[in-house]
């Protein structure tokens, strides 16, 4: 038989048991701590002495302290707000600006049309198989105006109550 499948030798292996002491001795008190409760009848409350007031300098400094926070965080807020108000105005000039430009293409786009129009009729009036008559004040059509209308008065409003419905 080989050594690598045997099992170890038990009596090796295990731990040896250790006996347990007989006796137990305890640990010594301490009575000069240990307080017995006493009925609240008996304690008497005795108040602390009041601390003395700090010196005026410090109190001056404390006072200090508190209107340089008060004034560190109205300043933190009003810097939020100016910055905030300036992004804002920034984009809303951004898109403004934006309009504008698109008015001024739009401009020199609708330009650029009426010019190519002109153009057009022009060449087209000038070619020779055109039916277009030149302007003369015999050829000009002239319309009367239309008589002036008068609006109609309503008749004046009853002081009766409106009549309310009956149902729905």
């Amino acid at each position: 038989m080989s050594t690598a499948f045997r099992p170890a030798d038990r009596r090796n292996s295990l731990p040896s048991v250790v006996p347990l002491p007989t006796s137990i001795t305890p640990l010594p008190r301490r009575s000069s701590t240990v307080r017995r409760a006493t009925p609240a009848s008996q304690t008497a409350v005795s108040r602390l002495p009041a601390p003395d007031a700090p010196p005026k300098w410090v109190r001056s400094l404390i006072k200090l302290q508190q209107a340089s926070l008060i004034t560190t965080f109205t300043l933190a807020g009003l810097v939020l707000v100016t910055y905030g108000w300036t992004v804002y105005a920034q984009q809303l000039w951004g898109k403004e600006y934006q309009k504008l430009a698109d008015l001024r293409r739009n401009e020199r786009q609708i330009g650029a049309s009426s010019a190519m129009l002109q153009n057009h009729l022009a060449n087209q009036a000038s070619s020779p198989n055109t039916t277009l008559v030149p302007r003369t004040p015999a050829s000009m059509i002239f319309l009367k105006p239309a008589p002036t209308r008068t609006t109609p008065t309503p008749p004046p409003a009853s002081k009766a109550s409106p009549v309310a419905p009956l149902g729905y």
